[in-house]
């Protein structure tokens, strides 16, 4: 549950590669990966129009609607430019055809043939929609941190050059095991003819072995460009795919109904028998309509026979920078040692916990608030746990309470989430109690058992 609380405190993250935790000292830009040039990505995009006709779009959500429209025709050149109807636009049915290169394959949505080009770390796809601007793709080959990667894609917006009006996460979703963020950015740029708008459209699904990110830089096609990238995502299949956990579950974020966020968890148990729990996080809070705040999380507890913690890496990160690297490790008597960096200074040292035992990991805590679940009534359980987030020095002290409707509280110091544990002891749903805006937590896919 430890996860349940630094997400609700939106706490930021980490990055990771080949199944390792390490700090996030490279970018993941897509610029600099495919070497292109800054703005070669955006002149496709635009669409030129007078600024006064941009009155009033600002309070937009940004996000089409349920049902998809159905195409919208291109604007007479006599005719006064309705933002509102480009924005509207979709493109009609599209074949799916096949995307493969050395080692994987998928399907995607296009209307001409993918072009596929290897690099020395990613394949890059150019997918033809039959618009102005290709959908285009990047499959990478080692773990990433999501944040970090959307963050490099909203910053292709050059601020010198245009002016962003708003960006907005709108679709948090899971496709194999692994979750997916699909995030939107307006902008306006200076033209010969006026002012001009594009929409940037980002998918990122978090894959361990092969993450992929998607982006289109026209005003327009939401839902081509999400049921494209949801296609790849879903169809494809690699020879070097992760290992398979034994255990995985996915969380969703929501402040009101807007997703923001995902904390996916996978239990590994190794060759030798040593099992470990890896937990990622990505949160993408709006600071105001035209920025996000952009955080990642990640954790790679090794657990003892005992389910109790063995050691392990806790790191966050945001902005490109390590907020703190910890790493933990069992002493003797009971003792923990830790060290690392916060905030760039370097900490070190041990403790106890108060019971005088080990920490329990969260394949532990999951157990023993699942054998509660199974007495009836109320009950109150209370334990210590490491949250570096929080204090990196010490455990912390976290209760579960069960009241007499069946309401589960988790409690840590003056935070209150109020929900529901899923027969696992998984969290299945949970609201923070200090709302408005309400903060929630769905599950949203589980598989496998603790």
């Amino acid at each position: 549950m430890q996860e349940i609380l630094t997400m609700a405190l939106s706490i930021p993250g980490a990055r990771l590669d080949d199944g390792r935790l390490i700090s996030p000292t490279t970018t993941s830009s897509p610029r600099r990966a495919r070497g292109r040039a800054p703005g070669a990505l955006r002149g496709a995009g635009l669409l030129a129009l007078p600024l006064s006709l941009l009155a009033g779009c600002g309070g937009s959500t940004g996000a089409a609607p349920a049902e998809a429209p159905a195409p919208g025709p291109e604007p007479a050149a006599h005719e006064p430019f309705d933002l509102e109807k480009a924005l509207a636009r979709e493109a009609g049915d599209l074949p799916a055809r096949e995307v493969r290169a050395a080692d994987w394959s998928a399907r995607a949505f296009g209307a001409g043939e993918p072009k596929i080009e290897p690099k020395e770390k990613l394949v890059a796809i150019t997918i033809p929609l039959g618009t102005d601007s290709a959908v285009e793709c990047f499959v990478y080959n080692t773990m990433l941190d999501s944040g970090e990667v959307i963050r490099n894609f909203i910053e292709l917006l050059d601020p010198a050059k245009v002016e962003v009006s708003r960006v907005v996460p709108w679709e948090v979703s899971v496709h194999r095991e692994s979750p997916a963020v699909f995030v939107q950015a307006l902008y306006l740029a200076p033209t010969a003819a006026g002012k001009a708008a594009g929409l940037l459209k980002i998918a990122l699904h978090a894959d361990r072995a092969h993450p992929i990110a998607c982006l289109h830089d026209e005003v327009g096609y939401v839902r081509t460009f999400e049921r494209l990238a949801k296609g790849i995502f879903d169809s494809f299949d690699a020879k070097s795919a992760a290992p398979k956990s034994e255990y995985t579950d996915t969380l969703i974020l929501r402040v009101d109904k807007a997703p923001i966020g995902f904390e996916t968890s996978d239990l590994f148990k190794d060759e030798g028998g040593q099992r470990r729990w890896l937990s990622r996080s990505a949160t993408l809070l709006p600071r105001d309509p035209k920025s996000l705040e952009i955080e990642d999380d990640a954790s790679n507890v090794l657990i003892d026979a005992q389910g109790r913690i063995k050691g392990g890496v806790w790191i966050e990160s945001s902005a490109g920078k390590v907020n703190h690297r910890i790493e933990l490790s069992q002493k003797a008597n009971h003792q923990y040692e830790y060290s690392g960096e916060v905030e760039g200074k370097k900490v070190q040292g041990t403790f106890t916990p108060s019971a005088k035992a080990w920490l329990a990991s969260p394949v532990a805590t999951a157990s023993e608030l699942s054998r509660l679940l199974k007495k009836k009534g109320s009950f109150d359980f209370k334990q210590q746990e490491y949250a570096p987030s929080v204090d990196p020095t010490k455990p912390v002290d976290v209760q579960y309470a069960r009241d007499a409707s069946g309401s589960v509280t988790v409690s840590l110091g003056p935070m209150r989430l109020v929900g529901s544990l899923a027969p696992d002891g998984r969290p299945e749903a949970f609201e923070l109690s200090s709302g408005p805006p309400k903060l929630t937590l769905q599950r949203a896919y589980t598989r496998g058992k603790l």
